[in-house]
């Protein structure tokens, strides 16, 4: 056999080699999985005579703020709510996008809460997030059919959540209330909406 042929079937060999291996531009390597950077809420439907916790429009990315909704008719002095959120996944924080925890609520346009210090205090404990806001005597009593307050969640950053991944967010129906304007405490009934990774 010539050397012309000898080189000729080694550069076969060779080719054949380097594309059997991967080569040839190719990658083998697939791309990494899309994971989650925001958060999703559905509002719950619109029920007369309910209160509701929907998302606000000033809402974005991995900073959902909630407003809860009162009823199209009544009046009250006040009103607290009990919320719980799988808290491995979501923070409880501020109004303001930043990720602090100094005051985890925000107070809506229905309640006047006057001069001095307001009534007006959340907590964070664990999972659960407790609010609550009040007008002082003599106000009057304030008409429900508005934003009565505010709360915010942050995703939690790193986790790597599939887009899609349910998060839990639910009011507890025993610790929900509001305040008349006779200084009577009455439980009420708080929809949540569905809330999601994406």
């Amino acid at each position: 056999m010539t050397t012309n042929k000898l080189l000729s079937a080694f550069a076969t060999l060779s080719l054949a080699a380097f594309f059997a291996c991967g080569g040839g531009g190719g990658s083998s390597t697939p791309a990494p999985a899309p994971t989650a950077t925001s958060l999703a809420y559905t509002d719950p439907a619109t029920g007369t005579g309910t209160y509701r916790l929907v998302k606000n429009a000033s809402s974005s990315g991995a900073h959902l703020i909630l407003d809860l909704l009162g009823p199209s008719s009544g009046t009250a002095m006040g009103a607290s709510i009990t919320l719980s959120a799988d808290t491995s996944q979501v923070t409880w924080v501020d109004i303001p996008a930043g990720g602090t925890t100094t005051a985890l609520m925000k107070n809506g346009t229905q309640f006047n809460l006057g001069s001095g210090l307001p009534i007006q205090k959340a907590k964070a404990t664990g999972n659960v997030l407790q609010a609550t806001v009040a007008q002082k005597n003599p106000t009057p009593a304030a008409a429900l059919n508005g934003t009565l307050f505010q709360v915010a969640l942050d995703l939690k950053p790193g986790l790597g959540l599939t887009p899609g991944t349910a998060i839990t967010l639910s009011a507890d129906g025993a610790k929900c209330q509001v305040l008349d304007g006779a200084g009577s405490i009455f439980p009420i009934t708080v929809t949540v909406g569905t809330l999601s990774a994406h």
